[in-house]
């Protein structure tokens, strides 16, 4: 389950932030993710799992999940599309499309109490 390893990562970067701010307590943390790139409820157990007993145990995590990019072999433009694999280019209207999943998981924001 590589939502563990993610999660892992965002407690050290989150903490990094906790720290570096001098804050009492993490209230929420905001991540940005591709479609399909995880399992949401995966991460949310692992994050859990990860942050319990510190300062971020209780902290609200908010997973924003980005748009799947598109590639059209026809015109060669790259466009979004937010459901499914297969997508009509909207430049051109081809069919030879290809969808490139985005599997970057991105640290967006973190809320601490004073």
């Amino acid at each position: 389950m590589h939502e563990f390893g993610i999660a892992e990562e965002l407690a050290v970067l989150v903490d990094r932030t906790f720290s570096e701010n001098h804050g009492a307590k993490v209230l929420k943390v905001v991540v940005e993710t591709g479609a399909g790139a995880l399992e949401e409820m995966s991460l949310r157990t692992a994050f859990e799992e990860a942050v319990r007993g510190t300062a971020m145990d209780g902290a609200e995590l908010v997973i924003q999940t980005c748009a799947r990019e598109h590639h059209c072999f026809d015109c060669g433009s790259v466009f979004s599309q937010d459901e499914g694999s297969y997508a009509a280019c909207p430049v051109c209207g081809g069919v030879n499309t290809i969808s490139a999943p985005n599997h970057d998981v991105i640290l967006k924001s973190v809320e601490i109490e004073g």
